[in-house]
C-alpha cells in the first residue's frame, strides 16, 4: 500500500505522517475541509506553487484555524 500511495499525486494527512524521502516542494494548493462539508482552498500569492516561507505561514494560520476551533 505505501508503494502505491508513493505515486498518488493527491496526499491526504499531517507532515508527521510524511514517509521518509518525500518532496515537499511542488505544493501547488492546500485544501482544509471542515465538518460543516465547507472547504477552504490555501493558493500561494506570488507562485505557482507554495516555498518554504508561504508553507511555514500556512502552518501559522492553520496553527490558528485549530485552535479557534477547539
Amino acid at each position: 500500500m505505501a508503494e502505491e500511495a508513493r505515486h498518488d499525486t493527491h496526499w491526504q494527512g499531517s507532515p508527521l505522517q510524511m514517509w521518509s524521502g518525500m518532496d515537499p516542494y511542488g505544493i501547488q494548493e492546500i485544501v482544509v475541509q471542515f465538518d460543516t462539508g465547507d472547504e477552504e482552498v490555501l493558493k500561494p500569492k506570488s507562485r505557482g506553487e507554495f516555498k518554504a516561507y508561504e508553507l511555514q505561514q500556512t502552518a501559522v494560520y492553520m496553527g490558528t484555524l485549530a485552535h479557534q476551533l477547539k
